[in-house]
């Protein structure tokens, strides 16, 4: 067994959070399942993961509550097989992540409450997003455990077929997928337009939400989620909502569904990312196969590797996991 670290403490911390003892057993128990959560490096879900958490604890030091875990890094890595220009990394044995891969009936938009001036901030722009949709969305307080924080938005959008599919069809039409052929016309037309209401709800809904979140000087970063099987995850740094609706147009999205059909043509995927590139492209970054192995670009590979040298030469390093059950309490100083 490795080293342990600290992950989670009953203690208000720097953003004025509380975590109760209760929140602590729940974590052990999430941890100590059979589906692990990923080791990230600062909270990237850009970038692959490192590895699990395992094997975790509560310790009662100097009369204080803790969570300790054991990261394990994934110490396999070799070339893909069947494409040179891609490396995999896994854990030696199948695992499987915590799934992300939620199916839900309405759009999702979850922020940190630290990306804004205050908790009622955050409740306010509730109404005026609402405003933005025709059916009712869901907003959501995340919390990610860093000092400083870029501004982020997780949208989930509902499922790849009800959301993504209207609107590829004639691309889907041109390439001979036969699932193409099975949308008629009037479900088609009437899909296609719900679709594209939606894409224009999401950009106004980036466009809200900058006006509001901190800090200022730092760009948005947008996370789309698309549940369904693959799950895809598109991330985006960008303040302009004009980009953002250029991002998810339907030639743009055609784009990223050949590149998930060509790779699954060779291994089974449960998750996909892509991030968009300066070049207005969406850029294939990695996946995580059924039995938890990380495939990903050189180049991903590498900004992770660099990043994990920065933070391991940083006397504060941390770890990265999210935080369920929060209570949202200021810590009057």
């Amino acid at each position: 067994m490795g080293e342990k670290v600290i992950i989670r403490s009953a203690t208000v911390d720097r953003h004025g959070d509380y975590i109760p003892l209760q929140h602590l057993e729940d974590y052990v128990n999430t941890v100590n399942g059979n589906q692990k959560l990923r080791y990230l490096i600062n909270h990237r879900r850009d970038l692959p993961p490192i590895g699990y958490f395992d094997n975790a604890e509560i310790q009662l030091q100097s009369n204080l509550y803790h969570v300790l875990v054991e990261p394990i890094a994934f110490h396999n890595k070799t070339i893909v097989s069947w494409n040179n220009s891609l490396i995999i990394e896994d854990a030696g044995l199948p695992i499987t992540f915590i799934q992300r891969n939620e199916m839900l009936d309405q759009v999702r938009i979850s922020a940190d409450k630290n990306n804004f001036k205050s908790f009622d901030s955050f409740n306010e722009i509730g109404a005026k997003l609402q405003s933005l949709y025709d059916e009712p969305i869901a907003l959501e307080a995340s919390i990610r455990k860093s000092l400083i924080l870029d501004p982020q938005i997780v949208i989930t959008i509902g499922t790849y077929y009800s959301v993504v599919y209207p609107l590829l069809k004639p691309f889907l039409k041109k390439i001979g997928e036969r699932f193409a052929d099975d949308i008629a016309d009037d479900i088609y037309e009437t899909g296609k337009v719900k679709a594209k209401k939606l894409v224009n709800s999401i950009a106004d809904s980036v466009a809200v939400l900058r006006k509001v979140m901190i800090p200022e000087n730092k760009s948005l970063i947008t996370i789309f989620e698309i549940p369904g099987v693959p799950y895809i995850e598109l991330q985006i740094r960008s303040d302009s909502s004009i980009e953002i609706l250029k991002a998810i147009s339907s030639s743009k999205l055609s784009k990223i569904h050949k590149q998930v059909s060509d790779l699954e043509k060779n291994i089974d995927i449960s998750e996909i990312y892509f991030i968009y590139n300066k070049k207005e492209k969406w850029e294939f970054t990695y996946l995580i196969t059924k039995s938890g192995q990380t495939i990903g670009t050189k180049e991903a590979f590498n900004r992770r590797n660099k990043l994990v040298k920065r933070v391991n030469l940083s006397p504060t390093k941390a770890f990265s996991i999210g935080a369920e059950g929060v209570k949202f309490q200021k810590f009057q100083k």
